[in-house]
């Protein structure tokens, strides 16, 4: 059959049409999967980063909390640790009382207040390092003495927040005569006024003792300790031989800290 001119005019502008609408419904269809399906379309780029700042900060936050916790922790550990003569720890005391001097000495001079400055360090729960320096004046001057000690010092229990303890050691003594110009001064050492003696002197002291421990960190106590410095024998200007030994008792209080 044959198709009129007219007909094919009509034809051609439908096919358009039609043409037109299947791809009109296709990219309608596209542009639908692409919003549905499209990474962007749910999450920015920027709001990703953004993301993963936050999380890197929440995990560096929280690894410094955690370190700074474990410090805390570490301390208060240590701090817990610490007390009067534990072991590892530094005990210093500034000790003041009586010195009783004994024998010859005793007889020729008069007891004093006596200082010392005490320091020890503790080296397990049953010994400590012990160590001392002392002075103390007799007689208006007449006699005075240095001393500088070590030893050891045993912790003989700890009963609650009481420490007995027992000190044994050795050092260096120095004592001091000086004249007065008068024979009351001293059977045994009798010296013209102005005129002077010392000797360096080794010895020995032992004594007990026992401490309360205030706080971690603060202690007081007492110490009665026996000290006897070997003698040795100077000779003056007047020929006179002195005998510069002698053994002397210290009564002392304490107080100190630990660290």
């Amino acid at each position: 059959m044959t198709t009129s001119p007219a007909l094919k005019r009509l034809s051609v502008p439908r096919v358009l049409v039609e043409a037109i609408v299947v791809m009109v419904m296709f990219s309608g269809a596209t542009i639908a999967r692409a919003s549905t399906n499209s990474s962007w379309s749910t999450q920015s780029g920027w709001d990703s980063d953004t993301n993963n700042n936050t999380n890197h900060q929440n995990e560096s936050s929280s690894t410094r909390s955690h370190s700074a916790n474990k410090s805390i922790a570490t301390a208060t550990a240590e701090d817990d640790k610490v007390s009067p003569f534990a072991p590892g720890t530094h005990n210093l005391a500034l000790e003041m009382g009586q010195v009783f001097l004994m024998g010859n000495l005793g007889n020729n001079y008069s007891d004093a207040i006596g200082t010392q400055v005490h320091y020890t360090y503790g080296v397990s729960d049953l010994f400590g390092f012990d160590s001392s320096v002392g002075y103390s004046s007799h007689s208006g001057g007449n006699y005075s003495m240095f001393s500088a000690l070590a030893g050891m010092r045993t912790n003989l229990a700890w009963y609650d927040k009481i420490v007995p303890y027992f000190s044994f050691g050795l050092g260096f003594y120095r004592p001091s005569y000086s004249g007065s110009g008068s024979a009351s001064g001293s059977s045994q050492v009798m010296l013209p006024a102005g005129d002077s003696v010392s000797a360096l002197l080794f010895g020995v002291h032992m004594g007990p003792g026992v401490d309360l421990e205030v706080t971690k960190h603060v202690f007081f106590g007492a110490s009665l300790t026996l000290h006897d410095m070997f003698g040795s024998t100077q000779t003056v200007a007047n020929n006179q031989n002195v005998n510069t030994g002698g053994i002397y008792t210290s009564f002392l209080l304490h107080a100190g800290v630990t660290f």
